[in-house]
């Protein structure tokens, strides 16, 4: 059975490659993974699920393939975000947990992520250990067969976050808040937490449909979300919240309508962090990361740690740094003040809070920040590549990757720690990366010029030959 961990995790088609026998293999490859690692001590795993087709049945396997190899587990009694997964992990102390979520795939896939104790994504090096156990014998636990016991995680994790965030402030702001959870496991979460004051929350897309209608996946980027635009636009909303399929990514609206790019969320939300909350820790963020943040670390006198593409690598940097707070250019992020994961429904929170702080609409917030940090253009651009092609381009890149200027622009420095990046001295910047799940090439760029935008992507092409 061929089983391939990604980034964060590991997806297939529904009754293809993912299928029960499948999940239970994983499962139990987990468990012995987690046992040999922590023997004799008895174990403990949060299972939770999504609300794709059959995700429910599938964690139901996963939960007694892990009991059956002698861990005792917590499993979700109904479709939860991955967020609340994760701090039912800290908060219980457990060995680890494992979401069954294809997260923003297109409807036919599933998968399971895994979480470790820390509450993070698992590392790449947990990953491929249980990617090399998959059909291998299972130590047994001291103590025989584990149990399995239904659980309700939703309301820990609610409860967390009231701590985290002054809820009662939100919910008295007389707020206009358009929320679309994608078809996805936080319909009724924002309801929940704002609701029952004069902030007034209203879902759209809260139906439990794994078919995702009218979308390609519950991915919170602009294509997706026509329909809030406009339901935003045209009903005088505040702003606009959606989520991925697990809850943990966030897309944001503005009072207009229009969508807010994750790096320019990825900036107001390190604004908060350190101008409002003034917190003082380093910053992480992938090499795709905007310019934005590191100026804005530059002015609270913090460092900047880049990592790999990937939420385990920033997860893994986070803890490393005790980092303030950690994200990406997909939309997800991370607080140091919870968990070294990433967390869509806190990160909305947190925006809104800021909102608030400031008496400002997202509009405003975004005009002030780029008065402080400049105007920044990003676009990324995927390139289809036959994987027999992949070690062609790698060459091609090796040869092409250490030019003295580009589009103009002096070569400032080179870093190969994921793909090539090459940051020119405006910081403009251009990175050529290999996809570690899909048959793509992804090209990144970054100026605050649109025009050398469109020129950097050329570039980067012309770099892989294609």
């Amino acid at each position: 059975m061929a089983i391939h961990f990604g980034t964060d995790g590991w997806r297939a088609i529904i009754a293809d490659e993912f299928t029960f026998s499948a999940v239970a293999a994983v499962a139990r490859a987990y468990a012995g993974v987690l046992l040999r690692s922590q023997q004799p001590r008895r174990l403990r795993v949060v299972v939770g699920f999504d609300r794709r087709f059959a995700s429910d049945a599938f964690a139901r396997t996963a939960a007694h393939a892990l009991a059956a190899a002698g861990c005792d587990v917590s499993l979700a009694d109904r479709a939860v975000p991955s967020p609340a997964v994760s701090w039912a992990v800290v908060d219980g102390g457990a060995a680890g947990g494992l979401v069954v979520t294809a997260s923003h795939n297109p409807p036919l896939y599933n998968g399971i992520k895994l979480k470790a104790a820390s509450g993070a994504a698992a590392p790449s090096r947990l990953n491929a250990e249980v990617e090399a156990a998959v059909g291998l014998d299972v130590p047994g636990a001291e103590g025989g067969r584990g149990h399995v016991s239904t659980t309700n995680l939703i309301d820990p994790y609610v409860a967390r976050l009231s701590r985290l965030v002054a809820l009662e402030r939100l919910r008295g702001a007389g707020m206009t808040v358009v929320v679309d959870p994608m078809f996805g496991t936080t319909a009724g979460v924002m309801p929940r937490l704002l609701g029952g004051d004069s902030t007034e929350i209203v879902e759209i897309n809260t139906a439990h449909n794994p078919l995702f209608p009218g979308i390609s996946g519950p991915e919170p980027v602009d294509r997706n979300l026509a329909r809030l635009k406009k339901v935003v636009a045209d009903g005088s909303a505040d702003i606009g919240l959606a989520f991925d399929g697990d809850g943990d990514r966030v897309g944001v609206v503005d009072e207009s309508g229009r969508y807010v790019s994750s790096q320019h969320v990825f900036a107001l939300l390190a604004r908060y962090v350190l101008e409002v909350r003034r917190e003082r820790r380093p910053v992480v963020t992938s090499v795709t990361g905007s310019v934005m943040v590191e100026r804005l670390a530059e002015r609270a006198g913090v460092p900047v740690v880049e990592t790999a593409v990937g939420f385990p690598s920033i997860a893994e940097a986070m803890t490393h740094d005790n980092a303030a707070l950690g994200g990406e250019e997909s939309g997800g992020f991370a607080f140091g003040f919870h968990l070294p994961e990433r967390d869509g429904i806190l990160a909305a929170l947190l925006l809104l809070d800021y909102t608030i702080h400031s008496g400002q609409h997202v509009s405003d917030l975004l005009e002030t920040l780029e008065s402080e940090v400049g105007s920044w253009v990003y676009r990324r651009e995927d390139v289809s590549l036959d994987r027999s092609a992949r070690a062609e381009v790698v060459d091609r890149l090796a040869a092409a990757a250490r030019p003295a200027t580009l589009v103009g622009q002096r070569v400032e420095a080179v870093s190969d720690l994921d793909g090539i990046k090459l940051r020119l001295a405006d910081r403009s910047w251009l990175l050529v990366r290999l996809s570690g799940t899909e048959p793509l090439a992804r090209i990144y760029a970054e100026s605050q010029d649109a025009s050398a935008v469109d020129e950097l992507l050329q570039a980067g092409r012309e770099m892989m030959g294609v």
